[in-house]
């Protein structure tokens, strides 16, 4: 099927663009081109990456007091 017979198709079937309009063989063809650009990207393999990532975990409750803020517990 070319692009041309594919959009004829949908308008047929009256579907419609993303803006409202009829759709041409140009439409199709976008689509399609990001539909497989799409695809591969989601399929490849990403290596994993490792980082020194660490995480200090802080108590806020006394800070928070000084500024009127009420514990969550009260």
């Amino acid at each position: 099927m070319t692009f041309v017979s594919i959009a004829e198709w949908l308008n047929n079937e009256e579907y419609l663009t993303v803006r409202g309009k009829k759709f041409r063989g140009a439409h199709v063809h976008s689509t399609l081109k990001k539909k497989l650009a799409k695809e591969e990207l989601l399929s490849r393999e990403h290596p994993p990456v490792w980082s020194g990532l660490s995480m200090k975990v802080i108590d806020k409750t006394n800070l928070m007091s000084d500024f009127g803020v009420p514990d969550k517990g009260e």
